[in-house]
């Protein structure tokens, strides 16, 4: 970039001070903004070029999103022929791209990433706005585990990508998501056009390229195990031939939902214990399944578990300490970018012997059932912990010992016998005198609790006597031409029953007759009081939810058992429904539900009263029977906005 250089200064206070990296059309600088004085990032592009005008107008109406998942936009300008956007500092962040370096990550944390994104960029959606340019590096993780979402329309508008209309473009999001699923899952990036080539196959992002085969790349679960079926299924449907799979960012959510709230325990296939604070690195062993799986797993958890168990002591008898590796926080992950960040400290060189040994010992007991991935890693542990015993560093103290020898060469130790739970000295027996008081004690009490009972049960049936009636006359004066002396008697007060007053909603979950999971994180939005937040099924081929079941819906649970006298419904489009009382907690049948009432093609505020008196019940389930429309053709979702129960 001609006139950016660490000691410029953009816009009158942002001091240039390091390139993060560089793209094709834009490069990444840390600044320090002198009139706040805070770090920021600068993406700085010339002002002159053909992306710049847009590039900056999808900065400004990205800025005027607020959600804690995407970056912030800070602030935008020219300078000296230059075009800048002004971002938040991610320190210690780390991109996807540099956490797959060692391979895939846990499906857990995969699916809290990938959820996290979908939510953000839905919300980014109803503002008109898209992605359009995701890839691993604009996925970050920060130190408390938050997910953050860089580049939003400025990605797109900075790499001049082709202008697709909102539906279009929200399936490009929502594919762009499902690859970096995938890439989560398999430390690979799949290089495949989706939708007839109209999504393409996306630039190279630093990662070993997943294998492909007739009609796409080869399935999740054929590279790494453990992989969740909805995701790999989900994968499956969208990277292979067809359209199928998400629309959209908020689509996908809902079909990988629910997800941890927070980061996973562990990254990458061998399961090893990771601080939430600072993440090692770790090179996870990842099985191929080609000689069956369960010795495939088998083999894989035998290597992470020697390699876990080494990384926990360190050379000379020391605790060794975790590895910590730390991230620049701008980092692309692109070729040719340039990245900034401390080096790692590796462990004592005994803890990686240690790990070698114990992975060749594995290796070496379950022979060919191990994968091709795990004897692999297992070689070249084994060939780490030679090259170390043969250079006699310094810093190696100490030889390994197996626990059978070490136990053989221990000096006999003769144990004391344990000591007595009970001493010697147990409290005395009452004396007869102390025994009777407390009988008698005891035996006035339950004379006092006697007699109150009795005086109770007496009263059953009883009533204060007849009731006073009190009677309320009214007068008027009367008019004119009635005459004096006749006495106008009021008609009869009426007396109208005041409406019955809402039960409390405390809680709930999706019912469905199949599996009985329907999007269970998003049934409080049926009660919260807010008619604009709705509960959304997931979606069906047709509004008979495609001849499987009957219907889905949900079943909120009532502060109390009560007696419903009628239920109050916002439906945000056209359906069937039918509303039941039961105490029933089971989410897949009706068995023993009353039913209060039903409607058909209801919309808007609709309320369902109860034909007949009803047996009081602790729960109510709104059951949908015909779907309504959804975003895109051919899809039907159910959709509550509130429920009231009187």
């Amino acid at each position: 970039m001609q006139g950016v250089g660490p000691g410029s200064v953009l816009g009158g206070r942002y001091a240039v001070t390091l390139r993060t990296s560089e793209g094709t059309h834009h490069e990444r600088w840390r600044a320090n903004d002198h009139t706040l004085e805070r770090e920021v990032v600068l993406v700085c592009f010339p002002a002159a070029s053909s992306v710049a005008a847009a590039a900056l107008d999808a900065a400004r109406r990205a800025a005027g999103i607020e959600d804690s998942r995407l970056v912030r936009v800070l602030d935008v300008g020219t300078d000296q022929g230059v075009g800048f956007i002004v971002e938040e500092p991610l320190t210690g962040a780390a991109p996807l791209s540099h956490l797959l370096q060692s391979g895939g990550l846990s499906p857990d944390e995969v699916r809290r990433l990938t959820g996290e994104a979908a939510t953000a960029l839905d919300k980014a959606t109803h503002r008109g706005l898209h992605h359009l340019a995701l890839t691993p590096s604009s996925l970050l993780r920060m130190s408390d585990g938050a997910v953050k979402v860089r580049g939003l329309a400025t990605e797109a508008a900075l790499t001049d990508a082709d202008r697709l209309s909102d539906e279009r473009a929200s399936r490009a999001d929502a594919v762009g998501l499902v690859k970096i699923a995938y890439a989560g899952l398999t430390g690979r990036w799949p290089m495949v056009s989706v939708d007839d080539g109209l999504i393409p196959a996306g630039a190279p992002v630093g990662l070993e390229a997943a294998p492909t085969i007739v009609g796409g790349v080869a399935a999740p679960s054929e590279i790494a195990v453990g992989v969740p079926n909805d995701l790999d299924l989900i994968c499956r449907m969208t990277l292979g031939n067809g359209r199928r799979g998400p629309v959209s960012p908020g689509d996908l959510a809902l079909q990988i939902a629910p997800w941890p709230s927070e980061q996973a325990s562990s990254d990458g296939a061998t399961g090893i214990g990771l601080r939430s604070r600072d993440r090692e690195s770790l090179e996870p062993t990842r099985v191929m399944p080609s000689v069956g799986a369960g010795a495939a797993a088998v083999g894989a958890a035998g290597v992470a578990g020697a390699a876990g168990a080494a990384s926990r002591t360190g050379a000379g008898g020391d605790l060794g300490q975790p590895s910590t590796i730390f991230f620049d926080s701008v980092s692309e992950g692109q070729p040719g970018a340039t990245t900034t960040g401390a080096p790692t400290t590796e462990r004592p060189h005994g803890g990686i012997a240690a790990a070698g040994a114990a992975a060749a010992g594995v290796a070496g007991a379950i022979g060919d059932k191990v994968g091709s991935f795990a004897r692999a890693a297992a070689d070249k542990a084994a060939a780490r912990a030679a090259e170390r015993r043969s250079s006699h560093d310094d810093d190696f103290e100490g030889e390994d010992i197996g626990l059978v020898d070490a136990l053989d060469e221990a000096p006999t130790t003769r144990l004391e016998p344990p000591l007595p739970v009970f001493g010697r000295d147990v409290p005395e027996a009452p004396s007869g005198a102390q025994s009777r008081i407390a009988l008698a004690i005891v035996g006035v009490l339950v004379l006092i609790a006697l007699v109150i009972g009795i005086s109770n049960v007496m009263k059953i049936g009883q009533h204060d006597g007849p009731a006073t009636a009190v009677t309320v006359t009214k007068t008027r004066t009367p008019s004119a031409s009635q005459p004096q002396g006749t006495t106008t008697q009021a008609p009869p007060a009426t007396t109208q029953a005041p409406p019955a007053a809402p039960v409390s909603v405390i809680g709930g979950t999706g019912f469905d007759p199949e599996d009985g999971t329907e999007a269970d994180q998003n049934v409080k939005l049926t009660f919260d009081g807010d008619p604009g937040t709705e509960w959304r099924s997931r979606w069906y081929g047709t509004a008979s939810f495609n001849g499987k079941k009957d219907g889905v819906g949900v079943l909120l649970d009532l502060s109390a058992p009560t007696v419903v006298k009628e239920v109050e419904l916002v439906l945000g489009a056209e359906q069937n429904v039918t509303v039941y009382a039961t105490d029933s907690g089971s989410k897949d049948s009706l068995d023993g539900a009353q039913k209060i009432g039903s409607m058909k093609r209801a919309s808007g505020t609709v309320v369902i009263k109860a034909d007949g008196p009803l047996q009081p019940a602790s729960k109510i389930l709104v059951l949908v029977t015909k779907a309504a429309p959804a975003e895109a053709a051919n899809h039907y979702r159910a959709q509550i906005s509130e429920v009231t129960v009187r």
